[in-house]
């Protein structure tokens, strides 16, 4: 072997059979782990034709080798994963690489299966890009778990439900009661002090305190289809402010009215929740704005704060249930905005930075009023 650079070295042939020997040994390795894999594993061109495929992808397809090979890659995915498949294949044609895909896919009995799909380039002997190995995961145990997960926890809501009800209709008698009696109060005390007014005030906010924990505790556990009708936004925004105190804080709302299709007292809920949420973590000092971007598909509402922000640790936990910062409170504001806005097929999502604020982003398709 050459010692340095400028020392040249001529193979023997006996050499060279030794190194085709172990090119050999090591391409029947890696087309054993290729075969063998418990993965679904398949070689594609650029143009999404399946060039090779292990066992198990034919084995988990129901197919035989000869029946996938040559076959576009849309031949085997399910047919609500068609617009997931064809975005990880233009994804992986622009970058090189795509990973950790959920879509499901079809077998030739034409039952279906969950998988994730990891895709890097396939380059010849020049250097040039000619296809994909992608590896496929099948994640059918996992999925059947989270689904059995997902059904007992659907049966103990329930029964949380039922109990839940029953305490709120025993709850909502002396609400109703106390609600009537200060009412009555104002009505035969028009002369009452600005401290008295104060406290019947006071009064009213925490009933109605209380009757919104009570919705928010069952919208959660005995969750209710939207009732679709053309709303006022502006009204359901007056409804939720009421019910809160301000203190020193600075409310801004948008001076035009826009009409949505909507369940009006669930997204009273909604802003009622997230107004509250950006008062309390300002201490009753600062600034909220509310901004409204009615477009063409959809409608756009922000609720943003000038408060202390949310940790990067914090955020992913802020729509689980009964999680809050708070000792007040049930845990369950966000997670019912979340549930409550996905029940309108919309997205709510967070943008924050901590000492400069928090804006919450609720995006509304455009929906037609439920049918009477």
């Amino acid at each position: 072997m050459p010692t340095n650079k400028n020392e040249s070295y001529e193979y023997k042939e006996e050499d060279l059979n030794i190194l085709l020997e172990r090119y050999e040994t090591m391409s029947e390795k890696y087309r054993n782990l290729y075969d063998n894999s418990p993965d679904l594993y398949r070689t594609i061109n650029i143009d999404g034709i399946i060039l090779d495929c292990n066992k198990t992808y034919a084995t988990k397809l129901g197919y035989t080798k000869e029946e996938i090979i040559g076959k576009t890659i849309f031949e085997h995915v399910a047919e609500n994963s068609q617009k997931l498949l064809q975005d990880a294949y233009n994804t992986w044609k622009t970058l090189g690489s795509v990973s950790s895909r959920e879509i499901w896919l079809r077998r030739k009995d034409q039952t279906i299966f969950p998988v994730l799909l990891s895709a890097t380039n396939l380059y010849d002997n020049d250097g040039m890009m000619i296809g994909s190995n992608t590896t496929i995961k099948d994640m059918t145990e996992i999925h059947n778990a989270k689904k059995e997960i997902e059904e007992h926890k659907l049966k103990n809501l329930n029964v949380i439900g039922d109990l839940s009800a029953r305490i709120s209709h025993d709850f909502r008698n002396p609400i109703s009661i106390i609600r009537n009696s200060l009412e009555l109060m104002k009505i035969q005390n028009q002369d009452l002090s600005e401290k008295n007014k104060n406290h019947i005030l006071m009064m009213e906010r925490a009933i109605a305190r209380i009757s919104h924990q009570l919705e928010e505790v069952l919208d959660y556990v005995l969750p209710r289809p939207p009732d679709l009708k053309t709303h006022s936004l502006s009204n359901i925004l007056e409804a939720a402010i009421s019910k809160i105190d301000f203190g020193e804080i600075v409310l801004s709302i948008p001076k035009e009215d826009h009409s949505i299709v909507c369940d009006g007292a669930k997204m009273e809920i909604v802003f009622t929740n997230l107004i509250l949420n950006a008062v309390q973590a300002m201490g009753k000092k600062g600034n909220i704005f509310v901004k409204i971007n009615d477009g063409i598909d959809s409608t756009t509402i922000e609720v943003e704060d000038n408060g202390p922000g949310i940790p990067k640790h914090l955020i992913e936990k802020m729509f689980e249930p009964l999680f809050t910062t708070r000792q007040i409170g049930t845990g369950l504001g966000l997670v019912s905005c979340k549930s409550i806005v996905e029940k309108h097929n919309g997205t709510i999502d967070i943008r924050t930075e901590i000492r400069k604020g928090t804006t919450f982003i609720i995006k509304l398709p455009k929906l037609k009023p439920t049918s009477s």
